[in-house]
This record gives structure tokens, C-alpha cells and sequence, in this order.
């Protein structure tokens, strides 16, 4: 299992998050960095140690990584200097601030001296890089990043590049430069002053009162539907499709090496930002034993300029006819303290109908009970979110006022987000704590049977 390396309380000062200009800036940028990790604030928090000797910086793609280029970039010292730094000796903690050192007499034990907080931490394995990483990392604009150098090899050490940036957010409901649907599309609509639904005890009931919110995604890579970003330069192909009489033909257009959510849904998400268009695959596959080509179960096309609708009846890569993308949770957003977009959730059963801005349901029951696909529900105005941890109250306070909307059958109060090393488990983990009966379904319109 590989993790990345991110701490999202901490960020640079001001003065390393605007542009350097110049080789005597970018110069002192790379004297004032050195010793620590950079966490990419734009890149999902992919991580980077600067080497305090050469200056340069080291990729670091996971714990084994960051294992790895620290004990290969680490000073050997005595006994008596490590017994010094244990007991806080200040003058050779000044003097070793940043660099990792390894104990010669103690088969090389490897310990780094965190310059941000001045811990002294022993390096045992991977997992004990990645949490000293998260504890010590500093927030990096992309900008500033590329002025410090990259050191010859370092990708290849780490066995990888480092991942192209999908953040690129602007303000309002936005990446990669567009604007996910317009302004008064569904999706980013301010539910907080509807009218409650005559059926929201009974749909809340059947969901769940009892059950507990549950954030689908967070640290773990394994977890949380990833996207891409394209542009014109990436190649479009073909797809054949099981349900290809209610899918978009395409083509569509696919990474050399596409993100896919793992699991039995496969979906693969792909945001074109030249055109401004999300194109969405459900269990999608590429079969090399008959060439090249890309099959899924079905597949949609969005223009994001666009409040168009599926036609009524279709499905879409999701079960009630909805694109995916919109309503995942990404870290970019938390990050910059808001989400302004309703969320994506499941329930473990639903009616045979939906509600627009759904288009498809995915049951053959009648049970009125049950709530309809494209339902919307929101977290009560008077629920204390005081005691949640910062990441979980901007997700919270944006299911005050934009809510979910029901778009899968699934586990009850599961809602959905792409992965990022930027998540704090521990944070997330504090939604966990409310109940079902914390919400309350809206009147969003009427329900299509």
C-alpha cells in the first residue's frame, strides 16, 4: 500500500507562495528550504526534500520513497554526537537543522531533525517516513517549487514521475480552468432554504436515522474515485459499450496512463480542459488481448457550459444518470476553505424512480418509502458541527447548504471524494459521529416514475 506525504495545517509564509523572480530570488528561496519537505499545495500534496548539502530536491512518491532518499542522503555520526541530539543539545542541533544522520555504531539507524519543529526522529521503516514527512512538511506553490533544482536521478530513484497536477482551482465551483456547469445548474445550487419534503422522515428512515455519515475516501490511495486532466494534445479513442444505446459515442479521450477507480466500478473520469468537457466511463477497460481497444459498461459526455440534462431513462457512468466529477469532494477545495457543490452519496436501496436533475433509476421497486435517485438531502441548520475537526467542517457546512444528492445504490451515508494525500484521516474520521437523522430531505421537484 503506497501513501503520500501531506500536511494540509501547514503552508508557507506568504513570501514562499508568491512567484520568484530572478536567479538571486530563487536562490534565497532554495537557502531558506533547506533541510525540509515541500508539500505541493497545487499537486495534491506531492512531496520533495531538499537536500540541505546540494540544495537540491528529492521526489518523494510514498513512505518507501521517502525511506529510501532519506537514508541515502544521510550524514553518519558517533554515539556521543547522537546521545547530544537526544538530549537537545542546541549548538549541534543548529548546526545538523534539516539533515538526516545515521548512527554508524547502531547499523546505521537513521534519525531526521525536523527544522520546522525541532523534533528528533528516529526513521524505522516507510510507514515512520511518511508520518515524520506529514509532522514536518511546509506547503509549496508550484511556482516556487520549480525554482528549486531537481536532483539528477530522482525520479528514477523513487521509480516514478511525479504525477501531472489536476488542482488548478479557481474561485466558485471550478478546475482546470472551467467552470463545473453554470451557476444555476443542480449541482450548485443553495438548497439551505427549501421546504422540507412531505416523504423526508420516511426516505431518511430507509437510508437510515441510525447509520452514520461515512466519508468514502481520504489518505489511503485505495480509496475515493480518482480523475484526469486532458487537453488537445491527448489522443481520443473509441469505445464500445454494453449499454450503448443509452451511452455517448465519443470518442473520448484517455491518458497514456489513466487514474481508474479500483473496485468493481471502474470508473474513469476525464476532465478535457481545452474543451470544457467531462467525459465519464463506467467499468472501464482497456483489452490488450484485442489490441488497443477500450471497452465500458457505458459512458457520458458532459459540456460544462451546459445545464443539459440525460435524456429521461438513460443512465450515464452512474446509476441515476448523473456525472461523477461534480460531486466528489477534492481536497483542492477544502484547502482553500469551501466547497461550493452539492455531494455525491449512496443509499442501500432506492425506488424505481428519480428526480432531476437524475435521470435513471436502478430499482424495480414501487415502495414509496424509498427514496427516488437524484434525491436531494441536506444536514439539519441546527446541527452543532462545533466539535469537527477543519477539514470536516467545511465538508459539513457545505451539506448545510448544498447537500447530497442520491446518485448510486450503495452503503447508507456514503459520500464520495478523490483521493489526496492532503487528507487527514483523523479529521475525516470526526463525520463519522453523525447520524443519519442529522439530515432531512429537500423538495428539489417532482419524482419521475
Amino acid at each position: 500500500m503506497r501513501k503520500k506525504i501531506f500536511s494540509a495545517a501547514l503552508i508557507l509564509t506568504a513570501a514562499f507562495l508568491v512567484p520568484v523572480m530572478g536567479q538571486t530570488a530563487a536562490s534565497g528561496l532554495a537557502a531558506r528550504v533547506k533541510g525540509q519537505v515541500l508539500l505541493q499545495t497545487e499537486a495534491h500534496g506531492e512531496a520533495w526534500y531538499v537536500d540541505p548539502v546540494s540544495g537540491q530536491r528529492f521526489y518523494l512518491k510514498d513512505g518507501e520513497a521517502a525511506y529510501n532518499v532519506m537514508r541515502s542522503r544521510g550524514l553518519g555520526i558517533s554515539e556521543s554526537d547522537h546521545a547530544k541530539l537526544a538530549a537537545g543539545n542546541a549548538a549541534l542541533r543548529a548546526r545538523l537543522r534539516g539533515r538526516i544522520v545515521l548512527r554508524v555504531a547502531a547499523h546505521g539507524e537513521a534519525y531526521y531533525l525536523c527544522p520546522r519543529t525541532g523534533a528528533f526522529s528516529y526513521i524505522k521503516d516507510g510507514a515512520a517516513a511518511f508520518q515524520i514527512m506529514r509532522a514536518c512538511g511546509l506547503g509549496i506553490s508550484n511556482s516556487d517549487l520549480a525554482q528549486i533544482p531537481v536532483a539528477s536521478g530522482s525520479s528514477a530513484q523513487n521509480g516514478s514521475q511525479p504525477p501531472t497536477d489536476n488542482s488548478q482551482l479557481s474561485t466558485g465551483n471550478s478546475l482546470a480552468g472551467c467552470s463545473i456547469f453554470p451557476a444555476d445548474d443542480p449541482w450548485n445550487e443553495d438548497i439551505s432554504k427549501l421546504p422540507v419534503g412531505a416523504a423526508s422522515a420516511a426516505y431518511i428512515n430507509s437510508i437510515g436515522a441510525a447509520k452514520k455519515l461515512h466519508p468514502d475516501f481520504g489518505e489511503n490511495r485505495d480509496y475515493g474515485i480518482p480523475f484526469n486532466i486532458a487537453d488537445n494534445s491527448t489522443p481520443k479513442y473509441s469505445v464500445s459499450f454494453d449499454y450503448a444505446d443509452e451511452s455517448d459515442k465519443g470518442p473520448y479521450p484517455i491518458p497514456a496512463r489513466p487514474e481508474i477507480e479500483g473496485g468493481s466500478d471502474q470508473h474513469l473520469l476525464v476532465l478535457q480542459k481545452d474543451e470544457c468537457k467531462l467525459y465519464e466511463l463506467y467499468d472501464a477497460t482497456l483489452n490488450t488481448d484485442r489490441g488497443s481497444g477500450w471497452t465500458a459498461g457505458s459512458g457520458a459526455i458532459w459540456d460544462l457550459k451546459s445545464n443539459a440534462l440525460r435524456p429521461d431513462g438513460w443512465t450515464s457512468a452512474d446509476a441515476a444518470g448523473l456525472p461523477i466529477l461534480p460531486g466528489l469532494v477534492r481536497y483542492e477545495e477544502v484547502s482553500a476553505g469551501a466547497i461550493n457543490h452539492a455531494i455525491r452519496f449512496t443509499a442501500p436501496k432506492t425506488q424505481r424512480a428519480y428526480i432531476h436533475p437524475a435521470t435513471h433509476f436502478a430499482s424495480s421497486s414501487t415502495d414509496p418509502s424509498l427514496p427516488p435517485m437524484g434525491l436531494r438531502v441536506r444536514l439539519k441548520a441546527d446541527y452543532d458541527i462545533s466539535q469537527l475537526q477543519p477539514q470536516a467542517k467545511i465538508i459539513a457546512v457545505a451539506m448545510k447548504k448544498y447537500g447530497m444528492i442520491l446518485a448510486d445504490n450503495g452503503s447508507s451515508w456514503f459520500f464520495q471524494g478523490a483521493w489526496s494525500g492532503g487528507w487527514n484521516d483523523d479529521d475525516l474520521n470526526t463525520l463519522k459521529n453523525i447520524p443519519g437523522s442529522a439530515f432531512e430531505a429537500v423538495d428539489t421537484g417532482a419524482i419521475v416514475k
